[in-house]
């Protein structure tokens, strides 16, 4: 069993040694890494090449791909069409990755070949510390149509998600058009072709750090999802429809932004 890892990177200088760090510590090592980057104008490359030293000693490949500034969906396409193997694990250039995290995932994929897609509970650690744990599983009847479940909870956090290559390839990869929420147009678009299975035990992190979600970028992934959601309304009826789009109205990110 081997696997691709794919770590888009953008001006990730200041936190990108703590996540590749998490990278080297897995337990299981028949990986390749991809740092697929964005365009950076600081010192992520540096340390990405810095490194891919410290994998090399490990025996495992790091290839860093320069792009252009073109958004994340580039990114990762560009990751996922020079990645070698049948499975992808994505990792955001902020978060980070318990030690066993690829162990569990490729045991669960060698015992259960049906499957396409692998996730696992995540912590979000806030600024001050505290962790809110996110129980993805909840979200998600294996019995039930998968599309309908995602269209009206997103339960996929990046960081999370190891998946066919495959699947990627035949459903057209991420819409490079969004600059967010790019991950989300292309789980609705899989839909009912995921096999998905959830790990229940919290194997990742999201950090939150300053500067994760500036006002601009918000309004941009609200419109994001606006166009996401209407895309795929048909597909799920007209109530399904306006709940979702009722809770982007009531959700705790959007007051905030207006009670800043």
């Amino acid at each position: 069993m081997q696997i691709s890892v794919i770590c888009p990177t953008f001006n990730s200088g200041s936190f990108l040694s703590k996540t590749l760090d998490t990278i080297l510590k897995q337990t299981f090592t028949n990986f390749e890494l991809i740092i697929s980057d964005d365009g950076s104008e600081d010192e992520t490359i540096k340390i990405a090449n810095q490194y891919k030293e410290l994998f090399k000693k490990k025996s495992i490949e790091c290839n860093i791909i320069k792009n252009k500034h073109v958004g994340p969906g580039f990114a990762r396409n560009r990751g996922v069409d020079l990645s070698r193997y049948e499975w992808i694990s994505f990792i955001d250039s902020d978060d980070t990755w318990e030690p066993t995290k690829l162990e569990r995932v490729v045991k669960i994929i060698e015992l259960n070949q049906g499957y396409n897609c692998i996730l696992h509970r995540q912590n979000f650690i806030k600024l001050n510390g505290t962790i809110r744990r996110h129980d993805f599983d909840k979200y998600f009847n294996p019995s039930t149509s998968a599309h309908k479940q995602i269209f009206k909870t997103n339960f996929f956090a990046m960081s999370a998600v190891s998946i066919k290559k495959k699947i990627i390839l035949d459903h057209g990869g991420f819409d490079e058009g969004y600059q967010n929420a790019q991950d989300y147009d292309l789980w609705l678009r899989i839909g009912d072709t995921f096999n998905i299975h959830i790990i229940k035990e919290y194997l990742g992190n999201n950090i939150e750090r300053e500067g994760n979600i500036t006002s601009r970028s918000y309004l941009r992934r609200i419109k994001n999802l606006f166009l996401i959601l209407r895309r795929n309304k048909k597909k799920v009826g007209f109530f399904l429809y306006l709940y979702r789009m009722i809770r982007i109205f009531i959700s705790t990110e959007w007051l905030k932004f207006f009670l800043k």
